[in-house]
């Protein structure tokens, strides 16, 4: 309850004998009722513990608060016996002993717990072994294996592989000794090379240094840029204005949460998890502000990720929803609290850019122009934060206005025309100004090659699926290819033809949906 169920993971039980397994299997039953009981009877005090203060209660409270957490789960919860049968066996053991059954309990026991869709679960969380499923099996989900009998040699490294198939966000398994294997680990496994071997099984003590090294090497990122305090939250954001920062960042911050998880609730965790919930909000904030990161999910285990988004939710931000852009409604209520200035110049120039990343596809040109006319805005004003923020306020209007490069193109222009014309312009002047006759022709031209790709789209609205290939280049090569090199009088050459109709065709594959609604 404390350790597995939390994260979701599954539990495998090795007996001593069949009887054992059988016997297992009745007080397992018995166990999660009585587990039950006891956690309706925790005070409400008890049951309303977060994560944090829930590590320093003793591991009884522990069990007893995520039996209460997962009551649904665990009243649900089923066990099952999976041994070899013989002649002389109880006819009650029958049910535990059929092939059959065994294939059909282990593709129960190979779902997960928890699921946004319910049908895809099981609630079959314990097998209960003797010598079966120790070797040849392979169950991603099962994240702890209980020890109750002696295993030695070939069969002791198969067991322990059992349960550290990674899968379902598991770095590692657990295995529970109660038996004193691992008191005879180097013995049990002398048949083996040292290579073979090395970190089969190793203490959970063993990760206490490692979750050391690994908080001192992401905490130590901010100090490298002099900040020295994870409390300073903005400076934290700001130093991550760097592409290469936030990546390592990520990356760090990912390897010691993973380290913590494994820990906890162990209370050698404990000093660690004031300095996980800063770092998770100052990676929400980072992730917030500069849009290209992506959310700490699978990534991070169940235990963990409980305490750090309750944290960062009651500091306003649900880590589970996407970062806020500027066409959004509540962008400038957003805006509002940025802590100074330069926080909401970096907020507006961070949601301008990740604007334009997410639909330079559909009109390069236009969104190439922003970028440029951006970096020239931050360029000149340096840190005149008044000033940066007008210009970059009217970058953001003419965004939700949808008149940004509207003195592009003439104004008779259908509006699905636009993006394609400055394309055209940009391939057949190269940037320079056009005559307004010159202008004229391109725009007739224009609304020619969109009208092919609309009618082509609406014939074949498949037509980006990698089996339709020829599809594409049909329409790249022997339609809008065509139409060009037919242009009388010749509008461009051969080579700029082919150009163009590449880039026409890929800004099609970007436009589809609106195209096919023309």
């Amino acid at each position: 309850m404390t350790n597995i169920l939390p994260n979701g993971y599954k539990a495998q039980v090795v007996a001593y004998s069949r009887l054992a397994a059988i016997r297992y299997f009745a007080a397992l039953k018995t166990a999660r009722d009585e587990l039950l009981a006891e956690a309706e009877g925790l005070s409400p005090q008890d049951k309303a513990l977060d994560d944090e203060a829930l590590c320093q209660r003793p591991p009884k409270v522990q069990a007893l608060v995520q039996a209460w957490r997962h009551r649904d789960t665990l009243a649900r919860l089923e066990f099952a016996p999976i041994i070899s049968g013989s002649n002389n066996d109880d006819p009650a053991w029958k049910a535990w002993t059929d092939g059959a059954a065994h294939e059909q309990l282990i593709k129960r026991f190979k779902k997960p717990l928890f699921h946004a869709d319910p049908a895809k679960t099981d609630p079959l969380a314990f097998l209960v072994v003797k010598s079966m499923l120790l070797t040849g099996f392979d169950a991603p989900i099962e994240g702890v294996m209980y020890l109750d009998r002696p295993i030695r040699e070939a069969e002791l490294l198969q067991a322990i592989a059992r349960v550290n198939r990674t899968g379902f966000g598991k770095r590692c398994g657990i295995v529970v000794d109660y038996y004193g294997v691992a008191q005879h680990l180097k013995e049990a496994l002398a048949a083996y090379a040292d290579e073979d071997v090395e970190g089969a099984l190793a203490s959970l003590k063993d990760e206490i240094p490692v979750l050391r090294d690994r908080h001192l090497r992401v905490v130590d990122l901010f100090r490298q840029q002099g900040i020295e305090s994870l409390d300073d939250t903005e400076a934290c954001v700001e130093a991550l204005g760097s592409e290469r920062l936030r990546a390592e960042f990520a990356v760090k911050l990912k390897a010691f949460l993973a380290s913590l998880d494994t820990v906890l609730p162990r209370p050698e965790g404990l000093p660690y998890s004031g300095d996980a919930k800063r770092l998770a909000y100052i990676y929400a904030r980072a992730r917030n502000r500069y849009k290209d990161t992506p959310v700490l999910g699978k990534d991070v285990g169940a235990k963990v990720r409980k305490l750090i988004d309750d944290h960062v939710i009651s500091l306003g931000i649900d880590p589970k929803i996407p970062p806020i852009q500027l066409t959004d409604a509540e962008f400038d209520t957003h805006l509002a609290r940025a802590a100074n200035d330069r926080a909401k110049a970096s907020e507006m120039e961070h949601a301008i850019r990740s604007h334009i990343r997410k639909h330079a596809d559909e009109d390069p040109v236009l969104y190439r122009k922003l970028s440029e006319r951006l970096n020239e805005i931050l360029k000149s004003l340096g840190e005149q934060w008044n000033e940066v923020i007008a210009q970059l306020q009217k970058i953001i209007d003419e965004l939700r206005t949808g008149t940004a490069g509207a003195v592009d193109v003439p104004g008779d222009l259908p509006e699905h025309c636009a993006p394609f014309l400055r394309t055209v312009l940009d391939v057949a002047f190269a940037g320079q100004a056009p005559t307004s006759a010159e202008l004229l022709r391109l725009k007739d031209v224009t609304v020619e090659l969109v009208d092919l790709l609309v009618q082509e789209l609406k014939a074949n609205p498949r037509i980006w699926s990698p089996n339709k290939m020829p599809d594409q280049e049909n329409l790249r090569d022997g339609i809008l290819f065509d139409h060009l090199m037919n242009l009388k009088p010749r509008l461009i050459d051969a080579e700029m033809a082919g150009l163009l109709a590449d880039r026409l065709i890929e800004q099609a594959r970007a436009n589809h949906d609106k195209l096919v609604q023309v």
